[in-house]
């Protein structure tokens, strides 16, 4: 007679090794379910937060734009050449307006300039210090002078990943040792007077150590504010400034 079989023999929900290893492995996989779940979450956040291929980082304006010293990658020393004529009589606002308006049969004017940049304000403002010697000769006048300012300079023009381009103008003094004809039509005169000279300048964005300048030279008495003298002498010059 057959023996019945003892796995056969158990009775439902009686607990036997069969249930009980049925419920374990289900309990492993509802666990290994779980973690996998939130391995996948991780793993999706991560991706989310990754920088996409060849994505740039974004940047962190440098503070040192804002300090009073000049930023560490500006080239601190810049020496000028220039060559110019005689605006003649023509008052420096009809210059502005039409500098083609010379007078070379009077004198030419060539000049030299050293100037040091101090400062940055602003961020897209910086201050410069400069001194300069010039000599105006022509058929029937001849005159030396020498010049120190204080330039004030901006460079934020959105365009200048192109043309590297800024605009700055100056405060300062100018001895001249003669006087010109323009001069010398004012009642009263001086040696010194004040010295204002806006210029542009131009430069490649991967070469902004080499200027091409456009500058107006002019000095005058500033209505009167130095001796009395209402006049004064303009010269339009270009040049060329390398930054060192």
């Amino acid at each position: 007679m057959r023996r019945p079989d003892s796995n056969q023999s158990q009775t439902p929900g009686s607990g036997g090794p069969t249930v009980r290893s049925r419920a374990a492995r289900a309990g492993l996989a509802a666990v290994w379910l779980a973690g996998a779940s939130v391995a996948a979450s991780q793993a999706a956040a991560a991706d989310l937060l990754a920088p996409a291929p060849g994505a740039v980082a974004p940047t962190i304006p440098d503070a040192s734009l804002l300090s009073p010293a000049p930023i560490a990658t500006e080239k601190l020393w810049g020496l000028a050449v220039f060559f110019g004529s005689s605006g003649g009589q023509h008052d420096m606002h009809q210059l502005l307006i039409k500098p083609w308006l010379l007078h070379p049969e009077d004198y030419v004017w060539t000049g030299a300039a050293v100037n040091r940049r101090i400062g940055r304000f602003w961020t897209d403002f910086s201050v410069e210090l400069e001194g300069g010697l010039g000599h105006r000769f022509g058929p029937r006048y001849s005159g030396n002078e020498a010049w120190v300012a204080t330039f004030v300079r901006y460079d934020g023009f959105f365009w200048n990943d192109r043309l590297y381009t800024t605009l700055a103008a100056s405060t300062g003094l100018n001895y001249l040792d003669s006087f010109p004809r323009e001069e010398l039509a004012s009642r009263r005169r001086s040696h010194i007077l004040h010295y204002f000279a806006p210029e542009l300048t131009f430069a490649l964005p991967d070469h902004k150590e080499h200027e091409f300048v456009f500058r107006f030279h002019h000095r005058s008495g500033v209505f009167g504010t130095f001796n009395g003298v209402w006049g004064g002498s303009n010269v339009v010059s270009v040049g060329y400034r390398h930054r060192f």
